[in-house]
């Protein structure tokens, strides 16, 4: 008998959450009474109260991290609307009539987005679907003549990728409390670590059909989180030989 051997050090913020919930369904699932055990049944009931506040400080950090993948993608779609600026100026010089007549059409256009992006994330949003409307119904059919599309096409492509991940956040369900993350994952894998050597412990000193089942039950995340990190640890030293 022994526990199934993993480094939870190495588990990312957000699978430490996830590798403690694993634990607590996995028993809920088991059909094992907790009140079979006072002792178990005191450290199972200490590890639950710590999880909801952990859980708060993990989806924080990913609300911080979803702020700056969205803020990542804002910064894509600002830079294929000046994509789109500087193939218009492009022409800003042609001596060629026919191109002169769309240019000037599209330069009207432009020029009321001028700022479009220090708008609010949702007002910039809107603000480029609009002027993409107008660009593509602009008189002359001055995109196709000035060769656009694709600079037009590029810009719906990032402000759709930005719309559907800024819709999806998580962050406006975040309580405005900072937690101290590292902390509180030490106090609570303290609790576990306690709580696994607990049942170790007795599954070999007791054998009874109650903790030798309570260990299968404890090993089954671990042996799941171990593969886990194995794999990673596979592709990193792939990726690394590369």
């Amino acid at each position: 008998m022994k526990l199934h051997s993993i480094s939870v050090s190495q588990l990312l913020m957000l699978e430490s959450g996830q590798f403690i919930k694993r634990l607590i369904t996995d028993f809920d699932n088991s059909g094992l009474t907790a009140s079979t055990d006072a002792e178990f049944a005191l450290q199972l009931n200490e590890l639950k109260a710590q999880l909801p506040t952990y859980t708060d400080a993990l989806m924080q950090i990913q609300a911080k991290e979803e702020s700056l993948y969205i803020a990542g993608l804002d910064l894509v779609r600002d830079r294929q609307f000046s994509a789109v600026r500087r193939a218009i100026s492009a022409y800003e010089f042609s001596e060629d009539e026919r191109e002169q007549a769309p240019y000037h059409s599209l330069l009207l256009i432009i020029d009321k987005y001028d700022r479009i992006e220090t708008a609010t994330y949702e007002a910039e949003s809107l603000g480029l679907e609009i002027f993409m409307k107008e660009i593509r119904e602009a008189a002359d059919d001055a995109m196709n003549k000035l060769g656009l599309t694709k600079f037009i096409e590029n810009l719906e492509i990032a402000n759709d990728n930005f719309k559907n991940k800024f819709n999806q956040r998580s962050s406006e369900n975040i309580s405005t409390v900072h937690y101290n993350s590292k902390q509180l994952r030490k106090e609570i894998f303290s609790t576990y670590n306690d709580l696994a050597s607990y049942v170790l412990i007795m599954a070999k000193r007791k054998k009874t059909p109650f903790f030798i089942t309570l260990l299968e039950v404890v090993n089954n995340g671990r042996a799941y989180y171990a593969d886990t990190l194995a794999h990673r640890a596979a592709i990193n030293k792939r990726d690394d030989g590369k």
